[in-house]
């Protein structure tokens, strides 16, 4: 009985974790700009840090810290500004970072592991995305460790596909980058949908 009601959890956890991970974010945008500009080898870090900061959230969250989250306005409105602010640092160093295939020493560089773990700790998509997993989307009573850990596995397994999705993308994209001219436009565009994020963030 106990696993018939887990199996049926699971549509819902595939289509919810599908549709969270998959849409445009800050995670995948960014993971999306370092494709293109780094390659999909040195972007590794980066989505690893993503899915180590979000699986340590959302345990924390699953021991009971998503409900203080949920009821106290103040904090969740601490975390957009924090985010609102990285955003925007972020976008202006994108804007600032030089072609890959330029002759000049370029300072840019990939997210690191720790940098993109950290991140997630403000990241109010991650924040929402988490609520709701380890709310609407476990099982009360004593299956609720049960479905809480099916939860973790199932939204790190896609996605974990979905962040290599948009990495290739941009590794896609950067074929199409080899005039250093073009390389810059795109990035003025990937740092152009990270500051469409702030609205998004505080309509949230």
């Amino acid at each position: 009985m106990h696993a018939t009601e887990l199996i049926a959890l699971i549509p819902a956890l595939v289509m919810f974790s599908f549709a969270a991970s998959i849409t445009p974010g800050p995670n995948n945008i960014l993971l999306t700009y370092s494709g293109a500009n780094f390659g999909i080898r040195k972007t590794v870090p980066h989505i690893a840090g993503i899915r180590a900061g979000m699986t340590l959230i959302h345990i924390v969250m699953l021991i009971g810290l998503g409900q203080l989250l949920a009821s106290n306005s103040n904090v969740h409105m601490l975390f957009k500004l924090l985010a609102s602010g990285y955003i925007l640092y972020l976008a202006y160093k994108i804007c600032q970072s030089r072609s890959t295939n330029s002759t000049s020493q370029d300072q840019s560089r990939p997210m690191s592991f720790v940098e993109a773990a950290i991140f997630q700790l403000i990241n109010p998509k991650c924040i929402a995305t988490l609520l709701s997993l380890s709310t609407a989307l476990t099982l009360p009573g004593e299956l609720y460790w049960p479905s809480a850990i099916l939860g973790v596995l199932m939204f790190n397994v896609i996605a974990l596909f979905s962040g290599f999705s948009w990495i290739y993308f941009g590794k896609v994209i950067s074929q199409r980058l080899q005039n250093p001219k073009h390389q810059q436009y795109f990035n003025y565009a990937m740092a152009s949908l990270l500051l469409v994020c702030l609205p998004l963030i505080h309509i949230s």
